[in-house]
């Protein structure tokens, strides 16, 4: 397949980088559009969802469409297309859902600091979902 998948997203939006980073582990070629900064692809992602900006839109070179999919939704389509299984690591998991990272790794620091064995669970609890939620593939 020569042609790219179009992922339209945000810089905004906390879906975009782990749907980039399956695109990447799969080795599917992809170009990245930011509907902020152009305004036909903000047009197109409004055909496309039925008048809502919603992101992470792709666009297949046959067509078809996924919007906002999950991480096995997107696994499916690319194992379809003859593309590699995009597992991923315990580090790709923390890098591409930052925020449940940066929520664990702060909750984490605040239950250090006062000693709350409640705060070190919730953080633990944020450090432990992209993980899991990889190997689970959600």
């Amino acid at each position: 397949m020569t042609e790219r998948i179009i992922l339209y997203g945000t810089p905004t939006c906390p879906m975009v980088l782990p749907i980039s980073g399956i695109l990447r582990r799969a080795k599917a070629p992809y170009v990245y559009v930011d509907i902020s900064k152009d305004a036909d692809a903000k047009e197109i992602v409004r055909t496309i969802n039925n008048g809502n900006e919603s992101v992470p839109t792709l666009v297949f070179p046959d067509k078809t469409t996924l919007t906002e999919p999950s991480r096995s939704e997107l696994q499916a389509k690319l194992l379809d297309y003859g593309f590699e299984d995009p597992g991923g690591t315990m580090m790709d998991a923390w890098k591409e859902n930052w925020l449940f990272t940066f929520l664990g790794v702060v909750f984490l620091i605040f239950a250090g600091a006062a000693q709350n064995w409640m705060l070190a669970a919730i953080g633990l609890a944020f450090l432990a979902y992209p993980p899991v939620s990889y190997k689970l593939k959600l």
